[in-house]
């Protein structure tokens, strides 16, 4: 193709999807670091300083011990040494909640919805909030990989020599040529993070093909039909089973190479997951399921055992979310998130206001059409969301937020509005002067 079909290709991707491509990128930026928020703005996710002295197995039982009647769904560490242990549970006719226990003082330090900051983006990112469908929900957002990939890959054909334009910022001439530049410069800095988006997104959308129309399969190994090497399911036996701090001790004795990041039971079994010595991989890439009565390990998986087509699978999210290299890596992605954001809106702004400076009086049309459309999916999200959100409340209601993580998603909501509106009203602008152009020139 010649370089100007290139950049149309480049250009028409964001007139037509620029608006719910921002979203997703801008929530996306905000879920690379949401454990991270959820620290900062709500105190019982912090560990206090000093000597780990309770680990997983420990805080599991002693939520069992002080809410017997709770089912425990699941058991997280935190990301990092200051985060709380994370034990998933609820209690007879209740949402799930998470109940936060200090891995240094023992001490169960409260219950707090399951709904957070953390859970909001990852709802919004991954499927607009089930809108519409849970199914038709992560298609609508992974078919937006493919304009993703097609702005990234255009922008390599129609920026020839980027790599020379490391530092190529101009701030003279008009509004347009300082956006101009400020785009190209933000397109060379954050053009890694949109290559890696872009062949992640890509896999996720092939994943989902494949599994809804091939064949299913949706592990490499799990209890049930729906994973390549399926485990039987576990009966229940007339025997008391091990307790978890038991069971954890022969995990560790097994797999003494196993970083343990979660713990639940799983088809009977007790299962235990975490990272290895394979990098880049998510923390089920490395499990072990143990029969709870005898002690047995079943199955032992590292990330490499899988076969190549599982392993990058398991690396997809990693690499998706830049959570594989501490607090710094996500800091990081979530920098370069904010910038590709901005590369969506303004490359749109500038293609439409060059389309009406050469007097391409249809362009608003396809504009406002685009807008139109955006806004309707918009308004359904807003809808879906609203519902998504009081399903993880009691009885229907709102969920309870700690004070300061609703002021931080209120602030949030608000500036993401203001940044769409403001956008959507300029594009509007131009082309009423556009329109305004058109028939002045008619009348002459």
């Amino acid at each position: 193709m010649t370089a100007k079909q290139w950049f149309n290709w480049h250009s028409l991707s964001g007139v037509w999807f620029g608006l719910l491509l921002f979203i997703i990128c801008w929530t996306g930026a905000f879920a690379s670091i949401a454990h991270e928020l959820d620290w900062l703005f709500n105190e019982p996710v912090r560990a206090t300083e000093g000597q780990s002295n309770i680990n997983l197995a420990a805080a599991y039982e002693m939520v069992q011990e002080a809410y017997p009647d709770a089912q425990i769904g699941i058991a997280f560490t935190g990301p990092d040494t200051y985060f709380a242990h994370d034990i998933v549970m609820r209690m007879p006719d209740s949402p799930w909640q998470h109940v936060y226990v200090d891995p240094y003082s023992g001490a169960i330090q409260a219950e707090t919805s399951f709904f957070n900051i953390q859970r909001f983006f990852r709802d919004f990112h991954m499927h607009f909030f089930g809108v519409f469908d849970s199914i038709i929900s992560y298609y609508l957002v992974l078919i937006f990989a493919v304009p993703l990939c097609i702005s990234t890959v255009s922008a390599l054909y129609v920026y020839r020599g980027w790599w020379k334009k490391l530092f190529a910022l101009t701030l003279s001439g008009d509004a347009r040529a300082k956006m101009a530049s400020m785009h190209k410069i933000s397109g060379v800095w954050g053009l890694w993070l949109a290559i890696v988006i872009s062949f992640t997104s890509i896999w996720y959308l092939f994943e989902f093909v494949r599994m809804d129309l091939v064949d299913g399969k949706t592990a490499f190994t799990d209890v049930g039909d729906f994973a390549v090497n399926p485990l039987p399911e576990l009966p229940r036996q007339n025997k008391p089973q091990l307790s978890v701090v038991e069971l954890f001790a022969i995990v560790k004795g097994a797999r003494p190479d196993l970083e343990v990041k979660a713990i639940r039971y799983s088809g009977g079994y007790f299962y235990a997951e975490g990272q290895s010595h394979d990098w880049v991989v998510r923390d089920r890439a490395n499990k072990i399921y143990v029969n709870p009565y005898s002690g047995e390990v079943v199955y032992s998986q590292t990330a490499s055992s899988q076969g190549l087509y599982w392993r990058l699978s398991d690396t997809a999210d990693p690499l998706h979310f830049g959570n594989f290299a501490g607090v710094w890596g996500k800091i990081l992605w979530f920098i370069f998130g904010i910038v590709i954001s901005f590369l969506v809106l303004s490359g749109t702004y500038m293609y439409i206001k060059r389309q009406f400076k050469l007097r391409r009086k249809d362009e608003h049309r396809g504009v406002v059409v685009s807008l139109s459309l955006s806004f309707g999916m918009i308004l359904c999200i807003c809808f879906y969301a609203q519902q998504t959100i009081m399903g993880y409340g009691i009885a229907g209601r709102w969920p309870e937020l700690p004070f300061a993580s609703f002021i931080f998603l209120s602030a949030w909501v608000s500036f993401t509005c203001l940044i769409i509106v403001l956008w959507s009203a300029a594009l509007l602008n131009l082309c009423l002067k556009n329109r305004g152009s058109s028939f002045k020139l008619g009348m002459n």
